[in-house]
């Protein structure tokens, strides 16, 4: 191991000798405010490999680079192939097998204030998720997986927003559905073209062709979220993404995703995340130029 480095488990049964796997701890501030990594790594196995648990306290986003993994998981057998991702709140009894050609895959346990619930919102349909925006998650899961091997834990509000955004690109609806000019997607995407402007619900409803009602019954069952507070979470996404990335002022972030004043957002994040802007950016250890 080179100077730096974090130190890594001893490999179990089944597992390669040039895996990694890397251990993380959080902060208490981290588990307070933030979606945190728990336990990463990138595994090469052969067929002897597998995982039988009862239950594991921490979800755990996996995505396969090569081979197959039989996957248990309520009551329900998969089999996850090349460019799957395999999403397991880790709840309740649940078993991943590696086939006899062998298996590679990167995984990330993770945790935070509301991980378990989207994590189970997610996969409502099944663990098993197979989408175009997969490769790009596994490009950012290797990187996170280098990452943490050689520095750990360093920016945790950063962190937490790349966990969260490859979380956010699986709950979106997948993009075949905008190719088939599902009005709901399109007013999904419409919200978040124009997260900064006042968006009523019934001109959202008005673009799908539907009555308010139906409309909001029909986005709440596709997306898990009233249209209202789809339009709060982006606002809310986007502001953490200004306040991390850029050094504008509050009222001005407030103003570029929506609201009419600092105190707006800042309510808001007193709310939602527990802490104000500016608290947010000034605990996120990020020297923002």
């Amino acid at each position: 191991m080179r100077k730096g480095e974090k130190p890594v488990y001893e490999l179990g049964p089944g597992i390669l000798p040039n895996s990694l796997c890397v251990p993380l701890t959080p902060t208490a501030h981290a588990q307070a405010l933030y979606f945190y990594p728990v336990l990463c790594g990138h595994y090469f196995c052969d067929g002897a490999y597998q995982v039988v648990r009862d239950h594991y306290d921490n979800p755990l986003l996996l995505f396969l680079r090569s081979g197959a993994l039989r996957v248990q998981y309520g009551g329900q057998e998969y089999r996850a192939e090349k460019g799957d991702i395999v999403l397991l709140d880790c709840d309740q009894p649940h078993r991943y097998t590696a086939e006899k050609t062998g298996v590679e895959f990167l995984y990330l346990h993770f945790d935070g204030t509301g991980a378990h619930a989207l994590a189970h919102a997610i996969a409502e349909q099944g663990p098993l998720l197979r989408r175009e925006e997969n490769i790009s998650i596994g490009e950012q899961l290797f990187e996170l997986v280098q990452a943490y091997r050689r520095r750990g834990i360093e920016t945790e509000a950063l962190d937490s927003l790349r966990i969260y955004q490859m979380l956010m690109q699986l709950a979106m609806p997948p993009r075949s559905l905008v190719q088939r000019d599902n009005p709901i997607t399109q007013t999904v995407l419409y919200i978040r073209a124009h997260v900064g402007e006042a968006i009523s619900l019934q001109e959202l409803a008005d673009m799908a062709h539907l009555s308010a009602f139906h409309y909001s019954h029909e986005f709440k069952r596709q997306t898990g979220f009233s249209p209202t507070e789809y339009i709060i979470n982006t606002r809310l996404e986007k502001a953490k993404m200004l306040l991390l990335q850029t050094t504008m002022p509050v009222a001005d972030i407030a103003y570029a995703v929506g609201y009419e004043s600092g105190s707006s957002l800042s309510n808001l994040f007193l709310k939602k995340v527990g802490c104000s802007p500016r608290e947010y950016r000034k605990n996120s250890g990020l020297s923002v130029k």
